[in-house]
């Protein structure tokens, strides 16, 4: 922008016109006024470009936000299946502990037991207490 523009305040204060018989040389002024008209016409188009990209950054802005808030919910659900995968990985630990290094666990018995978690959560949430019927089927 301040390549364009050619007065400065002190230029503007500083700038003395000849006198003619009527008052100031009107072609002096006139050009004067002339460079002040460019002078603005430059400030304006300026102007008008920094709050282009003004609304621009400021679009930037509020769309990286966003896509922050996005990660921030992505990443606090992928933490909350983690914990859950943790606590399913224990689970399943502590129901295959019984198998002896020997032991081959094939598909079908792994599809077994997660049939058998799977009715076990049912009943859970029918309101069923899933180790008192487990000790009743022991016994």
């Amino acid at each position: 922008m301040n390549d364009r523009i050619q007065l400065t305040v002190q230029k503007i204060l500083d700038k003395k016109f000849t006198r003619d018989v009527k008052g100031y040389n009107p072609d002096e002024v006139d050009a004067f006024l002339d460079l002040v008209i460019q002078d603005y016409v430059s400030y304006a188009e300026a102007q008008k470009q920094q709050e282009t990209t003004i609304v621009s950054l400021q679009n930037q802005v509020a769309a990286l936000q966003q896509s922050e808030g996005k990660a921030k919910t992505d990443s606090e659900s992928l933490w909350a299946k983690n914990k859950q995968l943790e606590i399913d990985n224990a689970s399943m630990a502590s129901r295959l502990k019984g198998i002896k290094p020997g032991d081959r666990p094939t598909a079908e018995n792994i599809t077994y037991i997660q049939r058998i978690r799977t009715l076990e959560d049912f009943l859970s949430s029918e309101g069923y207490n899933v180790n008192n019927l487990k000790r009743k089927i022991r016994n």
